[in-house]
């Protein structure tokens, strides 16, 4: 049974860059979302409201169509990730720190421009701007 679509006034709307034309288009993050996050520890909340739009205006790649079941969303299909490296990072009590060595920041975006999850990941050893096997879990590179 599909979940009930919910209304848009329970996301919030970010912008974000579309790799088909480089202007601007729409990514959604719930609410709910939002706040769960918020409770797990200033680090995530700062991530979601600092990190997560700036990778989304402006990323390092774009990939699209996920092969891993892990990145996928469990309420629809996944659909693009967004990869960059942040200007900041945060430590579990919301202090802000250099972004970490070695790693790249992961927005997961569905079919339907709702971001469904963001992480750290580690870099790839020879394209540290982008996630470690890169080509085997997407399958198309936009940006």
């Amino acid at each position: 049974m599909l979940e009930e679509e919910k209304p848009r006034r329970e996301y919030l709307t970010i912008a974000a860059v579309n790799p088909a034309d480089g202007k601007a288009c729409e990514v959604l993050i719930s609410y709910e979302r939002i706040r769960a996050v918020g409770r797990r520890s200033l680090a995530h909340a700062n991530e979601c409201a600092h990190v997560v739009p700036a990778i989304l205006q402006s990323p390092t790649a774009i990939f699209e169509g996920l092969r891993s079941d892990d990145d996928e969303d469990r309420r629809g299909c996944g659909w693009r990730c967004y990869c960059g490296i942040p200007a900041q990072g945060y430590l579990q009590d919301g202090t802000p720190v250099r972004p970490f060595s070695g790693q790249v920041y992961l927005v997961f975006v569905n079919d339907e421009h709702v971001a469904y999850n963001w992480r750290w990941e580690k870099a790839d050893p020879a394209n540290p701007r982008l996630p470690v096997d890169y080509q085997k879990r997407f399958r198309t590179r936009l940006l």
